[in-house]
C-alpha cells in the first residue's frame, strides 16, 4: 500500500511541476508568439497526461486501501473535476485571445495560479489525514 501512495504522491508532485511550467511559459516566451503557443500546447498535453495518471492512481489507492469516503477524499475528487475544467477554460479563452492578436499572459497566469493553489490546498489537506 505504501508503494501505491508513494507513486500517487510522486505523480502529484510531477503534476505540480507541469503546472509551474505552464505558469512560466507565457512569461518566458512573452515576445515570441510561435514558441509561446507551441510550449503552451505541450503544457496542455502534459497537464492532461499527468491528470489522468493522478486520478487513476488515486482511485487505485482508495480502492485497495478499502477505506470509507473521508472528507479529504471527497475534496480530492472535487479538485480532480475542477482542475480540468479550469484548464479547459484557459485553453478555450487563450485561443480566442490569441486570435485577437493579444498575448493573454495575465489571464493564463491567473488561471494557472488558481490551479496551483487548488492542488497545494488539496495536498495539504491530504497530508493532515
Amino acid at each position: 500500500m505504501d508503494v501505491l501512495i508513494g507513486y500517487h504522491r510522486h505523480l502529484v508532485e510531477g503534476w505540480l511541476l507541469v503546472m509551474l511550467f505552464n505558469l512560466l511559459v507565457p512569461w518566458v516566451f512573452k515576445d515570441v508568439d510561435v514558441k509561446r503557443v507551441f510550449y503552451t500546447r505541450i503544457g496542455y498535453f502534459a497537464f492532461w497526461a499527468l491528470w489522468s495518471m493522478v486520478v487513476f492512481s488515486g482511485l487505485m489507492v482508495w480502492i485497495f486501501a478499502g477505506r470509507p469516503m473521508h472528507f479529504s477524499v471527497e475534496i480530492m475528487m472535487m479538485a480532480s473535476l475542477l482542475l480540468p475544467v479550469l484548464d479547459g477554460y484557459r485553453a478555450i479563452r487563450l485561443k480566442r485571445i490569441w486570435l485577437a492578436e493579444s498575448k493573454g499572459v495575465g489571464f493564463s497566469s491567473l488561471i494557472t495560479g488558481i490551479e496551483i493553489l487548488t492542488l497545494l490546498v488539496v495536498t495539504l489537506l491530504a497530508l493532515r489525514h
